[in-house]
């Protein structure tokens, strides 16, 4: 099975059998990575990330920065519980675990 693939005018792709021309399409793509970014792009095309997508990953490369889980934490924890010496206050978990609740539903996920 072909398919035909036609220029931007419509008409048939043609092969240029040169490799010089490709050498030329190399070198521009080179000049073109050596260009200031904040440069416009004339006749091309461009990205430009918003705030929003910008403070993103900034945030991604943060949270990938910190460690999964606070050992020192987990350690003391273990102990105390080891030893008998864990307190387990119910009513102050419950507010805690509520506080989350109401300052998770305040968040604009929009922003």
């Amino acid at each position: 099975m072909s398919v035909e693939i036609s220029g931007v005018t419509g008409r048939a792709a043609q092969s240029t059998g040169d490799s010089g021309q490709a050498a030329s399409v190399e070198n521009k793509v080179a000049n073109s990575q050596t260009q200031p970014t904040n440069s416009p792009n004339v006749g091309g095309d461009s990205v430009k990330l918003t705030d929003t997508a910008t403070k993103l990953q900034q945030l991604t490369a943060t949270v990938a920065a910190m460690p999964v889980v606070d050992v020192q934490r987990v350690s003391d924890v273990q102990r105390a519980v080891g030893t008998g010496s864990f307190q387990f206050e119910p009513a102050t978990a419950a507010d805690n675990l509520v506080t989350q609740e109401r300052e998770l539903a305040l968040l604009d996920i929009s922003k």
